[in-house]
C-alpha cells in the first residue's frame, strides 16, 4: 500500500494532492512516534492521534473534503485538557507534558489549513522525538527516531516542492543528513554534558524490576522476564559467583505477610536528599572497581555489590548512601544511567548496629503465623546461644523436604506457617521471608534484602570484562546481626538450591522446565543453539558498547577526552581547542557548500549585463522573459535617446561577443576578456550617469 501511495503521489499533476500526501506522511510520523512512547501515553490520546491520521487519509483519498471546524476543535481541546489534568495529575510533570505535547500535535493535525500550521506541527514533532530519546535510548530506538527525523524533513520538502518526486527529495535529504553527521558528532563531543533538568514519573510493581515491598512469591514473577536490568564493567577480575549479590533494597517492616521499606528509612532518605548529607560506612579490606549501566526503573534505587560506595566525582554528587548500605539516585532512573562504584566485600561485618537498626529489625507483627511462633519458641528454649539457634533454623531447611520452584502455591493466610510446615516449596522470597521472621522471633535483629544474584559474564576481547544482569536474576536474601561478627549475609536459597547461586537460575530450573516458561521465544532460552546464542551475544555486545560509550558519555569522560587531546586543562588550551573545533566545522561547511556556490555563481560577464538590466528596471523598463539580448536592445533604441541607448548597445555587443561569438568580431580585431569587461564597466557607468541626468 505504501508503494502505491508513493506511485500515486509522483504521478500527480497538481500541487494540492501532492501536498496532501506530504501531510499524510507527517501524520504517519506522528502516529509512529506516539506508539513508540506507548508506555508513557494515555490510551485515549493515542485514539485522538489515530483519528487525526484517519482524517488525513480521508482527505487524501477524497472521501472527506472539509476539516473539522475551529469551534469543534476548541471544544475537543478543552475537554482533552481537562481529561489530561485528571489522568496525569499524580503521574509527574514529565508524564503530563509528554501527553500534552502529543495531544497538541493530534489537534494540530486535524486543523492544518496553512503553511504556518505545518511548521508548528513539524517543530512540535521534533520536540516529541526528543522526548522519545528520554524514555528509549537503545541503539534500535535511536535508529528509529533518526528515521522519524528524516521522515519529518521529507514531509516538509514534499510540502514545499510538490512537483518534485519523492525519490529526488529522499536523495537530497539523505545527502544533507550525511553531510551534517560529522558536525553533529563534533557537537556531541564538545557541548557541555548537562544533568537532567526535571523530575521523572514513578512506576509501580514489578513491571520495571524490583518493588519497595515483597510478598512471598512476588519475585517469582520477575523470573519470567528476560529484560535486561543492568550491566557492570569491571576494571580487573570480576568476583566469583558466590560474591555476586547485587544489593538494591532493604526491607525492615513486616506485617506477617508483606515486607516493606520502613517509613523511617524513607524519611531519612528525604532528609538526606534535602540536606545532601551522606552516611559514611566503615571501609576495610580489598576492593574492586566497576561501572554500572542501569536500565530505566522509574525508581531511585541503584545496584551495588556489598559494600558499595560511589567511586568518582559525578557519582558522589548524584548518589545517596544510606545507613542500611543501600545506594539511590537523587532522581528516579527514567533512562539509562551510568555510575562508578568501589565495593569492599569484607566490610559489611565491620559496620555497627545503631539503636534505630535494632528497633526496626526486631519489630514483629501483632498476630498471625501462630505455628511458627510456637515452633521458634520451642527451638529457642533448646538453643539459647544465637549462633546455635541460627544453625538449628538453617538445619531445618536442610533436613526437611524443601523444594526450590518458580511455581509456588499461593499462600494468602499465614504464609510463613503454610510454607514452613505444609507446602515446603517456594522461591527465594519464601525462604528469605520465613528465615528473617524466625530469627526476629528468636530476638536476633534481621532484615530482608532484595536485589539480583549472579549475571552473565562476557569476556570482552581487548577490553574489560562485563556482566549482564537480567530480571530473572532477581533474588532475595537475609542479613542478620551477630554480636561477635557484625552484619552477616545468610542466603537460605543456597542451602536448598546451591546450583541457583553457582550456575544461575536457568541451570537450577532445568529439571523443572519453568525457566522463562511464559516467554518461549526469549533468546535467553536458546543458549543451547550455537548460532542463535552467538546472535544474542552479538546484539548484547552492540547494546553494551552503545550504552557505555555513547549514552555513558558524561562530563567526566568529556574531560578525559579533552585531556587526552591537549593535556592539562588550562583556559588557554581550552580556548585553542575551541577555536580549532570552530575552524574544523567551518572547513566542513565550506567543503559542503563551496562547490555548490561556485557552480551557481554568476560569471563577471553575466553579472555586468544583469546590472545593466537592473538599471533599466529601476527606470521602469523591464526585459520580458521572451526577449533576447538583441530584441531588448532594439526596444531600448526605440524608447530612449541615443545618449542612453548607445552605451547599452555597446554593453549588449560585448555581452554577445563574450558569450556567443568566442570574443571575435573579425580575425584582425581580438580583445581580451579583461579588456571587454573593462569596457563594459565603463559603458555601464556612462549608462547610469545618462539615466540620472534624464531623470533630473
Amino acid at each position: 500500500m505504501f508503494n502505491s501511495l508513493i506511485k500515486k503521489a509522483t504521478n500527480l499533476n497538481t500541487k494540492q494532492p501532492a501536498r496532501n500526501f506530504a501531510l499524510l506522511f507527517l501524520a504517519a510520523t506522528l502516529l509512529c512516534t506516539s506508539v513508540s512512547l506507548f508506555s508513557s501515553v494515555l490510551g485515549w490520546i493515542l485514539l485522538l492521534v489515530l483519528c487525526g491520521v484517519i482524517i488525513r487519509l480521508a482527505i487524501y483519498f477524497n472521501y472527506y473534503k472539509h476539516l473539522p471546524s475551529i469551534r469543534t476543535l476548541n471544544l475537543l481541546a478543552l475537554l482533552s485538557i481537562l481529561g489530561l489534568v485528571f489522568s496525569a495529575l499524580s503521574a509527574g510533570l514529565l508524564f503530563g507534558m509528554v501527553n500534552l505535547l502529543i495531544l497538541a500535535c493530534a489537534l494540530k493535525l486535524m486543523q492544518m489549513r496553512s503553511q504556518r500550521d505545518v511548521y508548528q506541527l513539524v517543530i512540535s514533532l521534533f520536540f516529541l522525538i526528543g522526548c522519545g530519546f528520554i524514555f528509549n535510548q537503545s541503539i534500535a530506538f535511536s535508529g528509529f527516531y533518526a528515521l522519524m527525523c528524516l521522515a519529518l524533513l521529507l514531509s516538509l520538502a514534499g510540502y514545499h516542492a510538490p512537483s518534485i518526486t519523492i525519490q529526488k527529495h529522499l536523495k537530497t535529504i539523505t545527502t544533507l543528513s550525511l553531510q551534517a553527521l560529522p558536525i553533529a558528532l563534533l557537537m556531541f563531543l564538545i557541548l557541555p554534558q548537562l544533568p537532567p533538568l526535571w523530575h521523572t514519573p514513578k512506576a509501580e510493581g514489578a513491571e520495571s524490576g524490583l518493588s519497595t515491598q515483597m510478598t512471598p512469591g512476588d519475585i517469582a514473577q520477575l523470573s519470567q522476564s528476560s529484560e535486561l536490568a543492568f550491566r557492570a564493567t569491571f576494571d580487573n577480575t570480576p568476583p566469583v559467583p558466590r560474591q555476586r549479590y547485587w544489593r538494591a533494597i532493604v526491607m525492615e517492616d513486616f506485617d506477617g505477610k508483606t515486607w516493606k521499606v520502613h517509613p523511617y528509612r524513607q524519611k531519612v532518605r528525604a532528609y538526606q536528599l534535602e540536606t545532601k548529607q551522606q552516611f559514611e560506612a566503615k571501609l576495610s579490606g580489598p576492593s574492586f572497581n566497576y561501572e554500572v549501566i542501569a536500565e530505566p526503573t522509574f525508581q531511585p534505587w541503584l545496584f551495588a555489590l556489598d559494600l558499595g560506595i560511589p567511586a568518582d566525582g559525578p557519582s558522589k554528587l548524584d548518589i545517596i548512601q544510606s545507613a542500611d548500605f543501600t545506594l539511590s539516585s537523587r532522581q528516579p532512573i527514567v533512562s539509562k544511567y551510568q555510575y562508578a562504584l568501589s565495593s569492599y566485600p569484607n566490610a559489611l561485618p565491620n559496620q555497627s548496629l545503631s539503636r534505630a537498626d535494632q528497633r526496626l529489625n526486631l519489630a514483629l507483627p501483632d498476630n498471625g503465623n501462630n505455628r511458627t511462633q510456637e515452633w521458634v519458641a520451642d527451638l529457642r528454649a533448646q538453643f539459647p546461644d544465637n549462633q546455635d539457634f541460627t544453625t538449628a533454623l538453617l538445619n531445618y531447611f536442610v533436613t526437611q523436604s524443601f523444594v526450590y520452584t518458580l511455581r509456588p502455591d499461593v499462600m494468602l493466610v499465614d504464609p510463613i506457617d503454610r510454607f514452613l510446615f505444609d507446602n515446603q516449596a517456594g522461591f527465594c522470597s519464601h525462604y528469605a521471608s520465613a528465615l528473617a521472621y524466625a530469627l526476629r522471633l528468636g530476638g536476633i535483629p534481621t532484615r530482608v534484602v532484595t536485589g539480583y544474584q549472579g549475571g552473565e559474564l562476557v569476556e570482552n576481547d581487548g577490553g574489560s570484562p562485563y556482566m549482564s544482569i537480567y530480571q530473572y536474576d532477581a533474588h532475595a536474601w537475609v542479613e542478620t546481626w551477630n554480636d561477635n561478627n557484625g552484619w552477616q549475609r545468610i542466603d537460605p536459597t543456597a542451602l536448598i538450591s546451591p546450583d541457583r547461586i553457582d550456575y544461575g537460575l536457568r541451570y537450577a530450573m532445568e529439571e523443572e522446565g519453568s525457566f522463562l516458561a511464559e516467554s518461549p521465544f526469549a533468546l535467553a532460552r536458546l543458549t543451547d543453539i550455537a548460532w542463535l546464542n552467538n546472535i544474542r551475544l552479538l546484539l548484547a555486545d552492540i547494546d553494551y558498547n552503545w550504552s557505555r560509550w555513547v549514552l555513558g558519555f558524561n562530563s567526566e569522560k568529556q574531560r578525559d577526552l579533552f585531556k587526552s587531546i591537549i593535556g592539562k586543562l588550562t583556559p588557554e588550551r581550552l580556548a585553542i581547542l575551541g577555536l580549532a573545533i570552530i575552524l574544523v566545522i567551518a572547513l566542513l561547511l565550506a567543503l559542503f557548500f563551496l562547490p555548490h556556490w561556485l557552480q551557481n555563481r554568476v560569471g563577471t560577464t553575466q553579472s555586468l549585463y544583469l546590472k545593466a538590466l537592473t538599471v533599466f528596471e529601476k527606470a521602469g523598463t523591464q526585459r520580458l522573459s521572451w526577449q533576447g539580448p538583441s530584441a531588448f536592445n532594439q526596444l531600448i533604441n526605440e524608447q530612449y535617446s541615443s545618449e542612453i541607448s548607445r552605451p547599452f548597445s555597446h554593453i549588449t555587443q560585448l555581452y554577445l561577443r563574450l558569450c556567443y561569438q568566442n570574443n571575435q568580431v573579425n580575425p584582425d580585431s581580438v580583445l581580451s576578456t579583461k579588456q571587454c569587461h573593462r569596457m563594459m564597466r565603463r559603458h555601464l557607468a556612462q549608462l547610469k550617469s545618462e539615466l540620472q541626468k534624464s531623470a533630473v
